[in-house]
């Protein structure tokens, strides 16, 4: 059998950062929904069925939903396999290290996407995928 022991300053700096990210993703929420209010742009043909005019599309508000279409992609994996690293029984130093810069360049990536039309977000991605990467290699391993 086994025995849970995970330290606690670990699930409270789990418990913090897991927070900040469903909050920046929950955020996405509204900046999609006023940027289709103020540019004008219904989501739904029911929307604008009745004055006759058709769904259409926009460059900022793309750039919204699928920055926040990435998070729902991405920040669920994390909040699971960075709980299952905690069973692992981690470095308290590295780990908080690790959810901090996964945070970090997570906000930062969400920032390029929406305001900044550049590549560069691929190199605010990539941390946050080796990050993800070493955990679920680190759970694997350490449970085989």
């Amino acid at each position: 059998m086994y025995t849970l022991n995970i330290n606690n300053v670990l699930i409270e700096t789990w418990i913090f950062y897991t927070s900040v990210l469903f909050m920046k993703t929950i955020l996405m929420i509204p900046l999609t929904g006023w940027s289709r209010i103020y540019y004008r742009v219904p989501m739904n043909p029911e929307d604008v069925a009745f004055v006759g005019e058709k769904v259409r599309s926009h460059e900022k508000i793309e750039r919204y939903r699928r920055a926040h279409l990435n998070d729902l992609e991405n920040i669920p994996f994390f909040v699971i396999i960075s709980f299952l690293y905690l069973l692992t029984n981690p470095s308290v130093n590295a780990t908080i290290m690790m959810f901090r810069i996964y945070t970090i360049t997570r906000i930062a990536h969400t920032i390029t996407y929406c305001f900044l039309e550049s590549a560069s977000r691929i190199l605010l991605y990539q941390p946050g995928a080796a990050i993800l990467f070493y955990m679920t290699y680190s759970v694997a391993k350490h449970f085989i």
